[in-house]
């Protein structure tokens, strides 16, 4: 314990506020340096390299540039252990007095990993000591033993992405099958993404060899046929020049995305060499230095990790540091609650696991989401009592305005669009607007939703666009009043559209136009979280694309621009979005989140993630992506739309009703 009789005297007070002058200074320097300014903190890091069973070393001197994290004080002192909190005064004081005293500074307790070093007990001794330049200190020393190696300047990010390569190593034995082949990310999520493709690659490699191929061939093989020629592409184009900033793993995993997102976009294969040559042109320069300052002032409002970060903007901004940490005081009960994996996550390693997992968390969504009574039967259409309340010509679509019947008492709109020429039934698709009408959907007011339906229409489609409660014709109440009490019921906003969505389907059915087991659904925003509840819960919806909504839910509640109405009361408690988009399966889905999306968030890939394991398990890991257009803002993307529903949507691509599964 650091505790002193002494009093605070005039020269111990100037040490302070030298001591607190120096913090704030290194706070400021680092956030446009990019160094490390917190302090490690040492359970984290523990769990993420799997530390076990320290063992004692003595006592010894330890340098104190080594010492880089603390055990429960990492956020009290920066990075260099000076101390960021006026409420540290009198204590810090207090034990600076003994530098001068007979008894000087006591030994303090450290956990070395690798070359750095923990505070277990002593941490405003460290303090002190680096006040005063002193180059060491002594220290009581437990060693925990770490295969990723650590060094003074790393920081908790940096510690993540050794954490997921040291697991990928591990996983894949690439080091051992392939030597020649280094892979090196900036972001951990691409570990998990390589793992998804290799995998994926034995899938392919298996079913064209009529064999089970193992993983380790598969790794070897991919690392032949797949990694190195597109390394040698960009090495002959010598991309690394224009990505200073990036590694050739970084440029590999950003060709293999852009060249999916041209694929699906396009509707044909593109050479990676074109890929390569297009990204360099676009977005081949250094980092411009507006966005350096901005990114720098991001690092500086502190918050690891992107719940963290949100957590930040969601408080006042202008805020004194000590208002700060009352405000993530308050808001600490987010971090606990969302840092376990949610209890109904799918956890199983076959068909048969999945199959039970996705009945059971069906009720469950049905339920938390206050769709109404579990089985709803499916209306006719005396009971919907459509009527047709305009039609015309918009081109060569005929455009209908029909009213439906979806409860007793309660009629809602929708666009139906029908191609001219259509013949016979066809592929429908319903479009789900966002924060907006159908008139936007419908391309009679401009919106960020493009006229999606009609544009849909005029690519071959039958589509139909369903006007959600609380907006254009049905907005005589606001959608947030409608939500707050349909809360107090055990329902919600959604729920009422889910329901209302349904009976929408059961009228577009009915159309003779209609392929009725071709069905699909996409919508932006609102309408891409709509468009993942009913395909996860109707498996009439054979092919979904969800354009600006993929995240985890605490993080995008804390998005400044976040409505409420998106917050299901309790669902976080059992499932994220990454599970619920998982109840898709085995069924097509793509996720399309701009990269300049000012609503989109990285966590977007981490939920994937969780599909795609889902996916891959099931047999069916082609079947899910998510793409992210460098240029795309909040809007919704007809072109890629069209390109992916011509991929599954048509009479000749049907979906197996049973998918093959691989061992895990």
């Amino acid at each position: 314990m650091d505790e002193s009789p002494l009093y605070s005297t005039t020269e111990s007070r100037t040490d302070w506020r030298q001591a607190r002058r120096t913090a704030f200074a290194q706070e400021i320097a680092a956030a446009f340096t990019q160094r490390p300014t917190d302090l490690l903190p040492f359970e984290e890091v523990r769990q993420r390299l799997q530390l076990r069973n320290a063992r004692y070393l003595g006592l010894q001197d330890v340098p104190i540039d080594q010492i880089v994290g603390s055990v429960d004080r990492y956020e009290d002192f920066t990075r260099a252990f000076f101390p960021r909190h006026e409420s540290m005064g009198s204590r810090w004081q207090r034990v600076n007095q003994l530098v001068s005293s007979s008894t000087g500074l006591s030994p303090v307790e450290l956990y070395k990993v690798g070359e750095v070093y923990f505070v277990r007990d002593g941490n405003h001794r460290v303090s002190v000591a680096r006040q005063h330049n002193a180059p060491s200190v002594q220290a009581y020393v437990y060693e925990y033993t770490a295969r990723v190696p650590i060094s003074s300047d790393t920081d908790i990010n940096d510690l993540l992405i050794k954490a997921a390569h040291a697991e990928f190593v591990q996983r894949t034995n690439i080091d051992r099958l392939c030597p020649d082949v280094r892979i090196e990310l900036t972001s951990p999520d691409g570990y998990e993404e390589l793992l998804f493709e290799i995998e994926g690659f034995r899938q392919i490699i298996s079913n064209i060899d009529e064999r089970e191929v193992s993983f380790d061939e598969a790794v070897s093989l991919w690392c032949e046929m797949r990694y190195s020629p597109i390394v040698d592409i960009i090495e002959d184009r010598d991309m690394m020049r224009d990505f200073p900033n990036r590694t050739e793993a970084d440029l590999y995993l950003w060709l293999r995305r852009s060249q999916e997102e041209l694929d699906v976009r396009y509707g044909k294969q593109h050479q990676l060499e074109e890929t390569a040559d297009r990204l360099t042109r676009m977005f081949g320069e250094k980092l411009p230095f507006l966005r350096a300052i901005r990114e720098g002032i991001t690092r500086l409002a502190g918050g690891v990790g992107e719940l963290g970060g949100r957590l930040v903007e969601s408080i006042k901004p202008d805020t004194s540091k000590e208002a700060l940490a009352i405000s993530r005081a308050q808001m600490d009960f987010v971090c606990v609650g969302a840092r376990p994996a949610p209890p109904l996550r799918f956890r199983g390693t076959t068909q048969t696991e999945w199959a039970t997992w996705q009945v059971d968390f069906r009720e469950r969504l049905w339920e938390t989401l206050g769709v109404g009574p579990r089985p709803l039967p499916p209306y006719t259409l005396d009971d919907l009592a459509p009527e047709i309340q305009e039609s015309e010509m918009i081109g060569d679509v005929r455009r209908e305005l029909v009213w439906i019947r979806v409860e007793p008492k309660l009629y809602v709109p929708l666009y139906v669009f029908v191609p001219q020429d259509t013949t016979g039934p066809r592929p429908a698709i319903v479009v789900f607007p966002g924060h907006g009408t159908i008139n936007q959907t419908a391309g009679i007011e401009k919106s960020y939703q493009r006229g999606n339906a009609l544009e849909l229409a005029r690519a071959g489609y039958i589509t139909m666009t369903m006007e959600l409660r609380g907006f254009g014709l049905l907005g005589t109440i606001g959608h947030l009043r409608i939500d707050a009490a349909a809360r107090l019921l055990g329902r919600t906003w959604y729920g009422l559209l889910v329901h209302d969505a349904l009976r929408a389907i059961d009228y577009l059915t009915t159309r003779p136009e209609v392929f009725p087991t071709r069905i699909g659904a996409t919508g932006i925003g609102a309408g891409g979280a709509l468009t993942m509840y009913v395909a996860a819960l109707d498996e009439r919806i054979q092919v979904a694309l969800v354009n600006g909504y993929l995240s985890k839910y605490i993080v995008d509640c804390l998005h400044t621009d976040h409505c409420p109405c998106n917050d299901i009361p309790g669902l976080r408690s059992y499932a994220d979005m990454g599970d619920v988009a998982s109840l898709i399966a085995p069924r097509p889905v793509l996720f399309v989140n701009g990269a300049r999306d000012p609503l989109g968030n990285p966590s977007a890939r981490e939920s994937f993630s969780i599909v795609n394991q889902v996916y891959r398990i099931i047999g069916a890991y082609n079947r899910a992506r998510l793409i992210e257009p460098e240029t795309l803002k909040h809007y919704y993307d007809n072109q890629l739309a069209i390109g992916w529903f011509r991929q599954w949507l048509r009479p000749d691509v049907v979906r197996p009703r049973s998918v093959r599964p691989v061992s895990p």
